[in-house]
């Protein structure tokens, strides 16, 4: 069978808590868990797939058509999110006008949380939903074994599936795939040029991603609690060199937190240094989950930038979020890595539940003390299935389980709501630029930038990245 792996173009994507301008403007990053499934397939079978990124491969409907007509695929397989699900949706219905034989399976974040409801829009035949890429392999080589064969479908733990109008979905995968025993993505399919950040610090970027799980229990995120596994040392400095052979120089470690186990990643970082390998990356962590000795070697390693999900100034909403920090834990963490020389950027968040106006521009306050390189102020939004959604349900705050019912009938006309009772969506919006506007536009923030800056390239993405924050509502708003 012929397969394409696709990213949909983007024509009907929902706005997030970052306005979509700034959002867009950041650059383009691979598809690290397609190009994973596309890998452990070609593996498997020997089959080489297709890998199509529209984004940015500029490919719009009318492109990506005429090279589905020259591909003619036997399935299409695309992983979403709740975000571009009408993205896919609509991609699928047109492909399948193209070519009505044509099989149309989805993964991702979205279908893990619902796998059937996503399972009965138009055009989709297949979903998978958990780890994909054995349940995604064993898929593909029962159907060239034995066809659409209902029994043997059923037996694919993590598929979900239609025979005659009727859906079908089968019991979870529980057996979680061993990383080590993973191939690298699937790199050779893309063109890894097309890839790029605005605030990077090298000629060419790309992802990696070392670990999978975080055990933290923050309410507002979507994997809380969930195991978290890493790969050998070894495993992930082969890749990383790997992708220095390929001329990356710059990348980002995707991980939720790879600070978690903090030997396992010490034991990585000195087998870099060992190895002599050369790359500058940045990485994500909790400020709990750092000390001097850790930054230390980061530093020695080539890492230039952490990106701290900090979120609140105040114990009461930290708590609220069940984030399991305190300001002062940020404070020190924020010090040792300034100290190490190491940058950072400063995640925070407003309109949490019971907040006020006085609370968000202490949380302003306390993210230009701790002297980020850049800050992020995104809007509290109970995301689909959340442990911040049930809660704030629970609360009367959110009147109905509205998440739900987009997943049973996604239209384009839907908008993500931030379910503040004291401030209205515009009020929340207007006071997301201010905060922006105040860290961004501090004399103290502007003059510490000029004299980082290190090049003539470093002070225009700098300069760039500021203007699409403090000007990203005016361009969304067109």
């Amino acid at each position: 069978m012929k397969i394409l792996f696709l990213v949909p173009p983007e024509i009907l994507p929902l706005e997030s808590s970052v306005p979509k301008a700034l959002e867009g403007g950041k650059g383009y990053y691979p598809k690290l868990g397609l190009l994973y499934v596309a890998a452990y397939y070609e593996r498997a079978t020997g089959n080489r797939p297709v890998f199509i990124d529209c984004p940015p491969e500029g490919v719009n409907e009318e492109t990506l058509l005429k090279r589905f007509r020259e591909i003619k695929p036997d399935m299409v397989a695309m992983s979403i999110m709740t975000f571009n699900l009408l993205d896919a949706l609509y991609t699928a219905d047109k492909l399948k006008q193209a070519d009505p034989n044509v099989k149309i399976c989805l993964g991702g974040p979205h279908v893990n949380l619902y796998p059937a409801e996503t399972l009965k829009q138009n055009a989709v035949d297949y979903v998978v939903f958990g780890e994909g890429e054995k349940i995604f392999t064993r898929l593909m080589t029962t159907l060239d074994a034995c066809g659409h064969a209902p029994e043997k479908l059923k037996t694919i733990h993590g598929l979900g599936w239609m025979n005659d109008g009727k859906v079908y979905v089968n019991g979870a995968e529980t057996e979680l795939v061993e990383l080590d025993d993973l191939p690298f993505p699937a790199r050779h399919l893309v063109d890894i040029k097309q890839y790029n950040h605005l605030i990077s610090e090298g000629r060419q970027f790309f992802t990696i991603q070392a670990t999978r799980g975080c055990p933290a229990a923050c309410s507002f995120c979507d994997i809380r609690k969930t195991q978290f596994r890493c790969r050998s040392p070894e495993n992930v400095v082969r890749e990383v060199e790997e992708l220095v052979e390929q001329g990356v120089d710059d990348l980002f470690f995707v991980d939720d937190t790879i600070t978690i186990d903090k030997k396992n990643l010490m034991q990585t970082l000195e087998l870099m240094i060992k190895r002599g390998v050369k790359i500058n990356y940045k990485i994500s962590a909790r400020v709990d989950t750092i000390h001097p000795e850790l930054l230390a070697l980061l530093k020695r390693s080539g890492c230039y930038r952490i990106h701290f999900g900090i979120e609140s100034a105040s114990p009461r909403h930290l708590k609220y979020l069940q984030k399991g920090q305190t300001p002062e834990k940020t404070k020190r963490a924020c010090q040792w890595t300034r100290e190490a020389g190491i940058g950072f950027f400063a995640y925070m968040m407003i309109g949490i539940p019971h907040e006020t106006r006085e609370d968000m521009m202490e949380t302003v306050e306390f993210a230009k003390s701790i002297k980020p390189d850049y800050a992020q102020f995104s809007i509290c939004t109970p995301y689909p299935k959340t442990e911040l959604y049930f809660q704030m349900l629970g609360e009367g705050i959110l009147d109905e389980d509205y998440w739900q019912r987009f997943a049973e009938a996604p239209s384009p006309d839907f908008k993500i709501k931030f379910w503040n009772k004291d401030f209205t969506e515009a009020q929340l919006r207007e006071l997301q630029d201010e905060c922006h506007s105040r860290f961004y536009r501090s004399p103290a923030y502007i003059m510490k930038q000029i004299t980082k800056v290190k090049s003539w390239s470093d002070f225009t993405a700098k300069a760039r990245m500021g203007t699409k924050i403090l000007t990203s509502r005016l361009m969304s708003s067109r």
